[in-house]
């Protein structure tokens, strides 16, 4: 065990970040800080394999049970989940975009991130990134937060399908979301299925965290497929909805 220790405080147009050695969760880490104290992502220092935010070990399970062979991750952040991908699926194309070219920098310096060609980095906007593209992918990962909320645009009837119009035949949009699972009150969740079930016809809900209680405001992971998916999990329960 070790004491804390900030290696990075600095801000760019999108916000304010701190890097830190520190004990997180009770493990030896190195976390991002986001504006207001809030741990965006990080990394376990400890050897264990298993990833540190459990909503990343749980993507990272979903693409280990799929094995796409290209990948898109729009929110790369650090690039934690990305970085996990590559040491972990040597045949998979990764693409990343982020917006904020400081996150990318702080990646490469703080984070571990290699400069290979397998694992492409775009500084832009997701939905932007992909009105510019032709690319098509076997998953589509979405992890991008302005503070805890999804930038709405991203969410749009016409993202949707735009993601759908770039995946390939089985493909998949696996997107992080903080909401209540079970509530009496309408949940965040409700607003995003309701717009993927315009254009996917296989919609389903995990936990990040299978042991929180579901009425809370927790990660949640959302699946938009055309055909029922099936995930060989590692560690986490069956799909809930």
């Amino acid at each position: 065990m070790f004491g804390r220790k900030t290696l990075f405080k600095g801000s760019s147009e999108y916000g304010s970040y701190r890097v830190i050695d520190m004990i997180y969760d009770g493990r030896d880490a190195r976390v991002l800080f986001g504006d207001a104290h809030t741990p965006q992502s990080g990394t376990a220092l400890d050897g264990d394999a298993e990833l540190l935010f459990n909503y990343n070990q749980r993507f990272l399970e979903m693409v280990i049970s799929m094995r796409p062979k290209r990948l898109l991750v729009i929110g790369g952040g650090v690039m934690m989940l990305p970085v996990a991908v590559y040491e972990r699926l040597p045949d998979v194309q990764i693409d990343v975009v982020e917006i904020d070219p400081l996150l990318t920098e702080l990646a490469y310096d703080y984070f571990k991130a290699p400069r290979d060609e397998r694992l492409e980095v775009y500084n832009d906007d997701g939905r932007a990134f992909l009105e510019g593209s032709t690319a098509r992918y076997d998953m589509i990962i979405i992890d991008a937060f302005t503070g805890f909320d999804i930038p709405a645009h991203l969410l749009e009837r016409e993202a949707v399908a735009l993601y759908k119009s770039h995946l390939n035949d089985d493909g998949v949009v696996a997107i992080n979301a903080i909401s209540r699972i079970s509530s009496k009150k309408p949940k965040f969740s409700d607003g995003v299925i309701a717009t993927l079930g315009e254009e996917f016809q296989e919609l389903s809900i995990y936990p990040a965290d299978p042991t929180q209680p579901r009425r809370d405001e927790q990660n949640v992971i959302i699946i938009a497929a055309e055909r029922a998916v099936e995930f060989d999990y590692l560690q986490s329960e069956d799909v809930i909805c």
